[in-house]
């Protein structure tokens, strides 16, 4: 049942011909009672999901593995029969038929094709959306502040080797999801500057130079590393988790300090 004063619904069609109605309803913020108390820090990854600074690992879904190969049969399909269609459509204007078919609407196994890959590609972003509803309302109902990495994901997409991977694991939607939520519910949501987090120690912030000269595919293959100052054995996930932690604490601090 909706409670609220309705502002403005949204009528729209999707491209497998469904409506859906969208309602902005206007309500008070709901607060989870009693508060947790609890921080954490996330850092996003491809090979895990999400990897907690309390060691927690969320595995990664591929959401469209099952549908993978379907969608490419079906996207095959699309492509010969829209080829096929707009042939026709040139034949007919060419010996100017009484009736000439001038649109792809008016081919429906084109149509049939499109709107079975439409189906698809919208069972596997259900299914992605749904799991990351889950995900993100536990981490709101768990920790009062959530610290996460501000990434750049337009411009991650354009790596076309990752593209895919990065897609799937749905890192905007994710985040934009735990920020209406902690909206919502009262919550804090930090973002801060991914940059050095897996290269730093967590423990005596100081930053390994032995990795300065790597490259991108040698460093990513570095999972574990011993640091040369302390002698700490670090994980690099849970490392880089503690030190998004770390810097969204420490502006937590300086804006009390301003304050």
């Amino acid at each position: 049942m909706l409670t609220g004063k309705v502002k403005r619904a949204t009528v729209r069609i999707n491209s497998q011909g469904q409506y859906y109605a969208t309602v902005l309803i206007e309500s008070e913020k709901q607060a989870l009672k009693p508060k947790t108390k609890q921080v954490v820090g996330i850092d996003l990854g491809l090979d895990s999901l999400m990897i907690l600074s309390n060691g927690q690992n969320v595995n990664m879904v591929n959401f469209d593995t099952d549908a993978k190969k379907q969608i490419r049969v079906w996207e095959r399909k699309m492509a010969r029969r829209r080829q096929n269609a707009l042939k026709e459509i040139a034949f007919d204007k060419h010996d100017k038929v009484l009736f000439p078919r001038t649109s792809l609407r008016q081919f429906p196994r084109y149509q049939q094709a499109r709107r079975t890959a439409a189906k698809l590609k919208r069972q596997v972003s259900d299914r992605r959306n749904d799991k990351l509803q889950k995900l993100t309302t536990q981490l709101v109902q768990a920790y009062d502040v959530i610290v996460v990495e501000k990434l750049n994901t337009q411009d991650m997409l354009k790596n076309h080797h990752l593209a895919r991977a990065i897609s799937n694991a749905g890192w905007g939607n994710l985040v934009a999801m735990l920020q209406y939520k902690c909206d919502w519910y009262g919550k804090q949501l930090l973002m801060v500057d991914p940059k050095n987090t897996s290269r730093i120690c967590s423990t005596c912030g100081q930053h390994n130079q032995q990795f300065v000269g790597l490259s991108q595919h040698e460093w990513l293959a570095v999972r574990e590393w011993q640091c040369p100052t302390c002698g700490t054995h670090l994980d690099r996930d849970i490392n880089a988790s503690l030190n998004i932690l770390n810097r969204g604490l420490a502006q937590i601090e300086t804006q009390k300090t301003l304050a």
